[in-house]
């Protein structure tokens, strides 16, 4: 006799179970940057996922016959929740391409831990002929299942997120998404056997246990690709720091040899002045002496006492490399940024710039030009310039090159800065004039 709790198991529950699953691991796994109309976003996420699930899994019990097909039926379901994951991740939360697929293998990972976890203890009942009582059709057995899957995930995303810091955003989308391919096959084929090659307790004892390590395993990896993420990114924040200050003495050194030849002239405009002649035109020398003072005393202040520190000097090598620099900024919009962020983002910005304008040949044709502005809830920031020569460009990058433009140096680390800022740089020329837009999100 098929009872209530029967049929709600067998026809709701049984065939939804995982759709709810990963809903949980969407919140567990989800980051600090919300959608707007969060609980909206999330609530047609669950009626996605739920339904998706309930009419592939109902397909494949009433109308696929035989080991084989409803194994095809099961692994159909997995890839298309984990779809409906990556699909819903990116509709809740404000992600990177990379950080989406990423949460997408852990979810799938975590998922199959708990559920292989689940069914492993199980099955090693069966083996000793014993029915568990979680295994039942009826309500009790499903929270028991429920209250396993919800407690696994827990644990899980716990020992991750104590483990692992950052996420790898800054991995390559097209090698994350390879990734994901290898894993979600992996799994799909092994969701397969479980249906087909499982007939006996013993069979399916062995199959949950080896596909519970085989999970396990998955996690370690992941976790192992972020730690690895972050050390080479700790490298390659330190390569940057140390080409920085580098290139920093040799722009540093340029602007000291023009202040010594400034001083140097200023003792001549003084010896002029004291001379019968120099009395005779005093105003003029008094002027072009004001005039070179002036020169050297402009101190930019733009509400942000770092900004204001690297485009005083910014300004200084512009002026000893004549090169025009006018800017209109609000440094209190990048209040958010840390002070290496803000050495890093403006000082390699800058530099390329005026490394590019001052190879400009006629000097009436130098020219940066640096401007803020807040839209909506982002910070644009917009740096244009003066080059000569070509742009070199390779799979979205700009290449640095000392032959042409001369830009290309501290790039990768303006766009890893904007990333982390759930932002985005872009980069164009036109007539002449190299344009490069950095949008952030505090």
């Amino acid at each position: 006799m098929i009872t209530m709790d029967h049929a709600w198991i067998g026809t709701v529950d049984h065939r939804i179970s995982t759709a709810i699953v990963y809903f949980v691991l969407l919140i567990l796994l989800g980051n600090s940057r919300p959608r707007k109309q969060f609980a909206l976003r999330t609530a047609c996420s669950l009626a996605f996922m739920c339904l998706t699930s309930w009419l592939i899994r109902s397909y494949t019990d009433v109308i696929l016959q035989g080991s084989p097909l409803r194994g095809i039926g099961y692994s159909l379901q997995l890839l298309a929740l984990f779809t409906l994951f990556l699909l819903s991740y990116n509709a809740c939360y404000r992600a990177t391409s990379s950080e989406i697929v990423y949460n997408g293998m852990l979810a799938l990972t975590i998922y199959k831990i708990a559920w292989n976890l689940f069914k492993t203890g199980s099955s090693i009942l069966q083996v000793w002929k014993m029915n568990a009582p979680w295994s039942l059709y009826s309500i009790t057995g499903s929270l028991v299942s429920y209250l396993v899957y919800f407690l696994v995930c827990i644990l899980c995303v716990s020992i991750y997120q104590y483990i692992v810091r950052e996420l790898p955003y800054h991995t390559p989308p097209r090698l994350m998404i390879i990734l994901a391919f290898v894993f979600v096959t992996c799994q799909s084929i092994l969701e397969f056997c479980g249906q087909v090659f499982t007939s006996s307790a013993p069979a399916l004892f062995l199959y949950y246990f080896c596909a519970l390590l085989y999970t396990i395993i998955n996690f370690a990896a992941l976790i192992m690709i972020a730690l690895l993420e972050h050390v080479q990114l700790e490298n390659r924040s330190m390569h940057d720091f140390i080409n920085n200050k580098m290139h920093y003495y040799e722009m540093s050194h340029d602007g000291i040899v023009s202040l010594q030849t400034k001083c140097h002239d200023l003792k001549h405009q003084i010896a002029a002045i004291r001379s019968q002649a120099g009395k005779e035109s005093f105003e003029k020398h008094l002027s072009e002496l004001e005039d070179s003072i002036n020169e050297y005393s402009t101190v930019i202040d733009c509400g942000n006492d770092t900004i204001n520190v690297v485009l005083t000097e910014k300004n200084i090598l512009c002026m000893s490399c004549q090169v025009k620099f006018s800017y209109m900024i609000d440094g209190t919009l990048f209040a958010f940024l840390s002070d290496k962020e803000i050495y890093s983002l403006f000082g390699n910005a800058l530099d390329n710039a005026l490394e590019a304008a001052s190879k400009v040949a006629d000097p009436n044709n130098r020219m940066i030009s640096l401007k803020s502005n807040r839209r909506g809830n982002m910070v644009v920031l917009q740096i244009e310039n003066t080059f000569e020569g070509t742009l070199s460009m390779a799979n979205g990058h700009l290449q640095s090159t000392k032959a042409e433009s001369g830009h290309g140096f501290g790039v990768r680390s303006i766009e890893r800065i904007a990333a982390d800022h759930n932002g985005s740089m872009s980069v164009r020329s036109e007539g002449g004039i190299f344009k490069l837009s950095i949008i952030l999100c505090p």
